[in-house]
């Protein structure tokens, strides 16, 4: 029996349309090595942590697309001046994406999505009528100022998320949770050495226990991530044991196996 007769199938990989579109948008980007997005837009260290990454997925329904498709838009208009203005269709937001119905359902997922980041102050977006959506980034801090570019103090976004189509590969919970993964500090500046967190340096991100448990099991199941164990604390003191992460292709340069499938909730312990 196959996991598309147990129903686990969960993202097809994407057709022809989906990957000149990506092809396409990669190139134009004259990008080699991704983006830098700053730490503050993955954490927050108040007591009561809302970041802005969190806002986008928590954000009600939607925050899939809304988070693709930001960390898209920073990818293309990450230089001075930070303006994108092709004419791109949302049909082809959609498609580039892997958006089911690019055409129709996911061409409104897109509309929607820029209507929010624009509300949201994520981005500032021009929708005046019989003109294609363009764009300019605002301060990932959401002031609604000028976005300046991270010069320090930043997480480098592999290229190959896009190039390679693991952001069809995964959810906008499973994609946070990657990003905190690289923000983590490790054993050393390579991101497939191992990294961990205290519980107080999970809390930061503004994700839930549960949306780090689940994350965490996915993309350990599309082998985006090593999971193990590390007991730290000296013979006489508390001993706690913490979740180890290393990513196994820092700059995921290889596709991932299609179809994705669901992990399952038994047989991997957290």
């Amino acid at each position: 029996m196959t996991w598309e007769m147990l129903g686990m199938v969960t993202r097809q990989g994407p057709d022809a349309a989906a990957r000149e579109a990506m092809n396409y948008l990669v190139s134009t980007s004259k990008r080699t090595k991704g983006v830098q997005l700053p730490r503050s837009f993955l954490r927050d260290d108040s007591p009561d942590p809302h970041p802005p990454i969190a806002r986008l997925v928590q954000g009600g329904r939607g925050g899939e697309v809304r988070l693709k498709l930001y960390l898209t838009a920073v990818l293309i208009a990450g230089g001075a001046p930070y303006v994108y203005e092709k004419t791109t269709p949302a049909r082809v937001w959609a498609a580039l994406l892997n958006l089911p119905d690019p055409e129709t359902a996911g061409a409104r997922r897109i509309s929607d999505a820029f209507a929010w980041l624009h509300r949201h102050r994520y981005l500032d977006v021009d929708r005046a009528r019989g003109r294609t959506t363009s764009f300019r980034l605002l301060d990932s801090n959401l002031t609604g100022e000028d976005y300046e570019k991270p010069s320090r103090d930043y997480v480098s976004v592999p290229l190959g998320l896009w190039k390679q189509h693991w952001m069809s590969a995964m959810s906008g919970r499973d994609l946070a949770i990657l990003l905190a993964i690289l923000d983590t500090p490790g054993d050393d500046t390579d991101s497939s050495f191992p990294r961990f967190l205290t519980t107080e340096q999970r809390n930061r991100y503004g994700l839930s226990p549960d949306t780090w448990t689940r994350a965490v099991r996915q993309l350990h199941h599309i082998r985006a991530i090593e999971v193990d164990n590390k007991v730290s604390g000296r013979y006489f003191q508390f001993r706690r044991v913490r979740n180890v992460y290393r990513v196994l292709d820092p700059e995921f340069s290889t596709e991932p196996i299609w179809p994705v499938t669901q992990a399952p909730v038994s047989g991997f312990d957290l």
